[in-house]
């Protein structure tokens, strides 16, 4: 086995290591062309007045930092700095990561190609193209004020230097600013962040997953790690260099249709009523928890199948293996707590059985950092607000962790628990796009009395917009400041 330090925390973004809980935050994007301008944007003066508020994943204590930030630079973001003296050094970077999100390799997997809401043609509102967007700055406060301070100091310093803001919403000049919606929930009713993954360090020890941080890290070559993020570092070149101690995030805003999903849970609630008794709103909250997964307030079906539970609200120790059963129905006595397509149980099937050919023992991880955004709605009737999460995932490998758990989303066929053609989707991920006639909309929910409960699933989610980025090391931001 090879034998490599572990990385220097005081290098590496914090964001990678730990999800923070700054209650208030805004994400601005950038790109390093600007045509309204006459000379090139001073992007080295824009980092160096960046750079002393970035947050390191060093522990910061007792005391949090009333304001910090982290950067992500996408693949042509990187190419727009010249950040390298041999211009081919950017091909070492892993393919999906340089063809960007809206290309079709990726697609097959995210599966928004050729939907009529979350093509990527129409991503960010056509307000600017895929490839403009270079750079995506991660603000957080303490309390607004906070907050309101350091958004200031990026917006100047950009503005000063020559960059162009890039807007993402309808309006053309709203930021993507955190909503504060109650208990880290998210606009569904859902408490968000729970079962992360232990990002430790261990250095491609026999009981290795891809919770590992060496599975997440760009340039730690471990003979026994699952995940090898990419570009290598052997032997080393101005790209591996570059991104060592850096982590990928695919960068994605995703519209939530509350009234779709309201609308759902209420029109479904007399026939579930009917089945399980109870009130309607009682009903709703068992409809809810089973396309989840969890329990609105974040206890796992399979821990508290029942009722929603404060003692298990956190819980990650379960499987959806029965302990100690070995019988052939096992997979169906889960599916009685579970239903098999439960988002929860699609993005993280733990113990469940994995078929795809090009699978691990393990099931793929991503680390998730994200925010709602734009105000609650609690109706069944839209009101033409955008409102939904601005999504953070982190991986070592786009193709191999995040646009895996994607491609299980959209086709439930990694696990012989599906049925295998066609297959199921994620109850509340699903791109539902049935163009090709094979997707399946409809949502099974096994009961033990035979009196199975099926209903047709909406389109809950829209994209409006993803983008690849990397999170560089504090080194590597040094070097884009000159410091």
């Amino acid at each position: 086995m090879t034998n490599i330090a572990p990385p220097d925390v005081k290098n590496i973004q914090g964001l990678i290591m730990r999800g923070y809980t700054h209650p208030y935050s805004c994400h601005l994007l950038y790109s390093f062309t600007n045509p309204r301008v006459k000379t090139s944007p001073d992007t080295k003066t824009f980092f160096k007045t960046l750079y002393p508020q970035v947050q390191s994943a060093e522990d910061w204590g007792p005391n949090k930092p009333k304001m910090m930030l982290n950067i992500g630079l996408t693949c042509s973001g990187i190419q727009a700095l010249n950040v390298f003296k041999d211009p081919t050094a950017i091909t070492n970077f892993p393919p999906e990561f340089q063809a960007g999100p809206w290309s079709q390799d990726s697609q097959q997997s995210i599966g928004d190609q050729g939907d009529a809401r979350s093509d990527p043609s129409l991503w960010w509102f056509r307000n600017f193209n895929n490839e403009d967007l270079h750079c995506v700055v991660h603000v957080y406060g303490l309390t607004q004020p906070d907050l309101d301070k350091l958004v200031s100091v990026v917006a100047s310093a950009a503005k000063t230097c020559g960059l162009r803001e890039l807007f993402a919403l309808k309006d053309k000049k709203s930021r993507l600013t955190q909503s504060q919606l109650p208990n880290d929930e998210i606009h569904f009713g859902y408490r968000d962040g729970i079962s992360e993954p232990a990002l430790d360090w261990n250095q491609g020890a026999a009981n290795e997953t891809q919770e590992d941080l060496n599975n997440f890290l760009i340039g730690y070559d471990l003979d026994n790690s699952l995940i090898q993020p990419g570009p290598s570092n052997a032997p080393p070149d101005e790209a591996s260099s570059f991104a060592r101690d850096g982590c990928y995030n695919a960068f994605r805003i995703l519209y939530q249709d509350v009234a779709a999903f309201n609308t759902l849970l209420a029109q479904q609630a007399s026939q579930v009523a009917a089945i399980i008794g109870g009130t309607q709103e009682q009903a709703q909250e068992w409809i809810a928890a089973k396309l989840c997964g969890r329990w609105r307030n974040g206890s796992p079906l399979m821990l508290s199948p029942d009722k929603p539970d404060p003692a298990t609200q956190d819980a990650e120790d379960f499987g959806y293996v029965e302990p100690g059963d070995s019988s052939p129905n096992h997979d169906v006595e889960s599916g009685f707590k579970c239903p098999f397509s439960a988002h929860t149980r699609v993005a993280n099937p733990r113990d469940q059985d994995l078929v795809s050919p090009d699978t691990t023992n393990f099931p793929p991880r991503i680390a998730r950092r994200g925010m709602p955004y734009g105000l609650p709605l609690n109706s069944t009737k839209d009101d033409g607000v955008d409102r939904g999460l601005i999504g953070l995932f982190l991986c070592g490998s786009l193709s191999q962790q995040f646009e895996k758990i994607y491609s299980w989303m959209n086709s439930n066929d990694f696990s012989s628990v599906f049925p295998s053609y066609p297959s199921p989707q994620d109850a509340m991920l699903g791109n539902r796009n049935t163009q090709d006639g094979q997707v399946v909309t409809s949502f099974l929910i096994p009961m033990p009395d035979n009196r199975d409960i099926t209903f047709t699933l909406s389109d809950f989610i829209v994209t409006r917009g993803t983008a690849y980025c990397l999170l560089p090391s504090l080194a590597s931001l040094r070097l884009l400041a000159g410091l």
